[in-house]
């Protein structure tokens, strides 16, 4: 008797165990359950985590680079990266600290070259004072890490007028990013409005409205671009420029999406929650903001965030190409433009180090990307 009760208790068990787990996802709302499936995606969760460095970067960039972007050294013209290094020249385990650079020329060929100096150690201090940066109206002279004595290092070497690389690199973070972000939120916001009014509304709005995409995605990307952004003042002031130059990528970068948006809306307008809502005489501005627009949002933010390293590599290499971002400020791309010729990467390849960040970005919001869209689409396996 005890062994077929034990048996029977089984299934009995198993079955209040499965019906506990129903009632406890029927009681995740959307957001939860899209963040629960998001979280266990390890890849997405680790895109995530180098998306945060990336946009942290940016945001304090003044505190982590140790000089500004203007910041010259004429005794150090394409001065080598000073590895940072904890074992001192007899074996001994020291602080972290770099070796200074000593200039040699040689008499054949009058190279300028550059060697570690051994008896010039130059330790790292964190938390120092240096170059005036500001952040929100304010004004602060902390970094994070700088030479001690006020000696200057260059973690990723110089470039031809002596300016620090490591710095310029984190100053271009923030300019890069801010053009990606920029470009994207103007692009998601003309794109939701003018696909979603087109498939919702349809008639001669949705006529006009595409064949402005055509007229728009006829055009070959490249061409356009270069053609477009010719037109840019070069006496201008590089801020007005750079607006500009967002104002050309989200130009022609909104057709995308709002022809996606389009042919959602166009299929949504016709299921019964859509006729129920137009049959009790809701308006349009409700139907649209509380029933349409919500559940497009998922596939707008997909979108956004797959679209955000395209602008990072579309802007990089027109600014590598000398038609983006002007001087002074400065850009992953423009930092490259300095590498054109195969001499000057021959002599200072440590200049492609802005590669290494676009790389790790355009990586990251693209595992970012493909994390959140499994965790949002309810058909994925994830």
């Amino acid at each position: 008797m005890a062994v077929s009760d034990t048996v029977n208790s089984a299934p009995q068990q198993s079955d209040s165990g499965q019906a506990a787990e129903a009632r406890f996802h029927q009681s995740l709302s959307y957001g939860q359950l899209v963040r629960r499936r998001f979280m266990s995606n390890t890849y997405g969760v680790a895109g995530l985590a180098l998306c945060l460095f990336v946009i942290l970067t940016a945001i304090f960039a003044g505190f982590i680079a140790p000089y500004s972007t203007t910041n010259t050294d004429s005794t150090a013209l394409y001065a080598p990266p000073q590895w940072v290094k904890i074992i001192g020249p007899e074996g001994q385990l020291m602080r972290p600290f770099v070796y200074g650079v000593t200039e040699e020329m040689d008499p054949t060929t009058f190279e300028i070259t550059f060697a570690n100096n051994p008896d010039d150690v130059i330790p790292i201090e964190f938390f120092v004072r240096g170059e005036p940066w500001t952040f929100l109206g304010m004004t602060f002279t902390m970094h994070l890490f700088g030479g001690a004595d006020g000696k200057r290092v260059s973690l990723l070497g110089t470039d031809n007028l002596g300016r620090d690389v490591f710095s310029r690199m984190i100053w271009g973070t923030r300019v890069t990013l801010m053009m990606g972000f920029l470009v994207m939120v103007a692009a998601c916001i003309i794109g939701t409005i003018v696909g979603v009014s087109a498939g919702y509304f349809g008639g001669m709005f949705d006529l006009i409205s595409q064949r402005i995409v055509e007229f728009f995605k006829a055009f070959p990307d490249l061409p356009l671009y270069l053609a477009l952004v010719a037109l840019l003042p070069r006496r201008a002031d590089p801020e007005l420029v750079f607006l500009m130059f967002a104002a050309i990528l989200v130009l022609l970068r909104w057709a995308d999406l709002a022809r996606e948006l389009r042919g959602k809306v166009f299929a949504m307008r016709r299921l019964d929650y859509i006729r129920a809502a137009e049959a009790v005489g809701a308006k349009n501005s409700r139907i649209l903001g509380r029933h349409i627009l919500p559940n497009v949002t998922s596939h707008v933010i997909v979108w956004a965030t797959y679209y955000l390293p395209e602008i990072i590599l579309l802007e990089s290499f027109l600014s590598f190409l000398g038609v983006g971002v002007q001087a002074p400020m400065v850009s992953w791309g423009s930092m490259l433009n300095q590498i054109l010729d195969f001499q000057s990467f021959s002599a200072a390849p440590w200049m492609m180090s802005p590669v290494i960040m676009i790389i790790i970005s355009v990586l990251a919001f693209n595992a970012f990307g493909d994390g959140l869209r499994d965790a949002i689409d309810p058909y994925s396996d994830a």
